[in-house]
């Protein structure tokens, strides 16, 4: 279901920037036959036995460790939101604890796709799986992916005005960790990392968030999101207008001192929800 997740999310996204931002792609009737066109080759794909499908095609490694974290992450955020209906203010307010910019979710395609780690035949047929998103009516003018160690690779894209987007992946196998760093055009634009702890999962997001909204305009500000479970309880908690948080890599962080501080919270432990969301206490 992720995977299916992905294309749709990845065609959606290569079509909306790039009829925003390509000259040759400016005709909504080419934007239709280059998603007819995509769309065909998913189904030619998805209609091919199991072991004739070609591996690299947005694929996703299911026995990844970061996609052991991301399915134990949904589940937990599933059950918040369930939970959420107890109480009023809860309900209105707690999907603005859970990241859902879409930015973020581009940036991280690259650890859905093919993990924590490269390995050589993904380099070897990266140009299947990344051919959506290259060329003059896609997203990006390039889209290339650089191995620089067995724990840390690259994406670089190029847009189409000729900036660089970069984004580095670090794996520690060792610890059962990863961390994300985006660089647009220069500036730093997205920091993630998870680590396992000892009963579950860490995580956090740093990326430029909307605190608040003026005449229709939304104020932004680099924010942090974290998240800390175990199972189906645990925290999450957002920091507005902060700096850049200290790296939980080697840490191993208390659930009280991760979420202390942060301008909003809830914590939801054997079904029962509390926090402060909006300046209200429930």
């Amino acid at each position: 279901m992720k995977k299916i997740f992905i294309i749709i999310f990845s065609l959606m996204l290569v079509f909306s920037l790039s009829g925003c931002g390509s000259k040759s792609a400016s005709s909504p009737d080419i934007l239709l036959e280059d998603t007819d066109d995509l769309l065909e080759d998913f189904d030619d794909y998805t209609e091919l036995p199991y072991d004739d499908q070609p591996d690299s095609f947005m694929d996703t490694k299911s026995t990844s460790n970061f996609n052991n974290f991301s399915d134990a992450q949904d589940a937990f955020e599933d059950h918040v939101s369930q939970v959420s209906n107890k109480n009023e203010t809860a309900l209105i307010s707690s999907h603005n604890l859970v990241v859902s910019d879409m930015k973020v979710f581009d940036s991280m395609v690259p650890l859905y796709m093919w993990g924590e780690t490269l390995d050589d035949k993904e380099l070897e047929t990266q140009d299947i799986a990344t051919s959506i998103y290259e060329g003059e009516d896609r997203s990006y003018q390039k889209y290339d992916l650089e191995r620089e160690s067995e724990t840390r690779y690259k994406v670089i894209m190029e847009t189409h005005d000729g900036e660089l987007i970069t984004t580095q992946i670090d794996y520690y196998p060792d610890i059962d960790a990863v961390r994300l760093e985006t660089i647009d055009k220069g500036n730093l634009a997205l920091i993630f990392e998870y680590v396992k702890t000892d009963k579950g999962y860490a995580a956090q997001y740093y990326f430029n968030s909307p605190i608040a909204s003026s005449y229709g305009v939304q104020n932004k500000a680099m924010c942090v999101f974290r998240q800390i479970f175990s199972g189906l309880n645990g925290s999450l908690a957002r920091f507005e207008d902060t700096e850049e948080p200290p790296s939980i890599i080697g840490d191993n962080p208390k659930e009280e001192d991760f979420i202390k501080g942060a301008t909003d919270w809830l914590t939801v432990t054997d079904g029962d929800i509390k926090g402060v969301l909006n300046g209200k206490s429930f």
